[in-house]
């Protein structure tokens, strides 16, 4: 797959992520997608412990969007972030193959 990465929650006592692995460039919407089916997954209390650190992976890939995404393909390592940053309970965001966070092509007249 050309395109890869995942989102993680992290800390003392969880590891959960979800993943993409894909042809295509992740499209910003699905990126969001993935993101909020990592934070239905893991247990409220552990969410709970994250709101700052999925509002700020939520800023990061809307803000990267608007810049024609996250390209990782001419730089020498993955891209990989953390929120917030230096903390145990935190959301890890890894681009590791490829373009993440585009927007969808606009449809032309007459497109469906």
């Amino acid at each position: 797959m050309n395109h890869r990465g995942r989102f993680q929650a992290q800390g003392q006592s969880l590891e959960e992520s979800e993943p993409w692995s894909q042809d295509i460039a992740l499209l910003h919407t699905d990126g969001v997608k993935l993101l909020d089916n990592l934070q239905k997954k893991i247990p409220r209390k552990e969410s709970l412990l994250r709101v700052l650190a999925f509002k700020q992976c939520r800023k990061c890939i809307d803000d990267a969007s608007k810049n024609n995404g996250i390209n990782v393909n001419n730089m020498q390592k993955p891209f990989i972030k953390s929120f917030p940053k230096n903390h145990k309970e935190r959301v890890d965001l890894e681009v590791r193959k490829g373009i993440a966070f585009i927007l969808a092509p606009e449809k032309k007249d007459g497109e469906q």
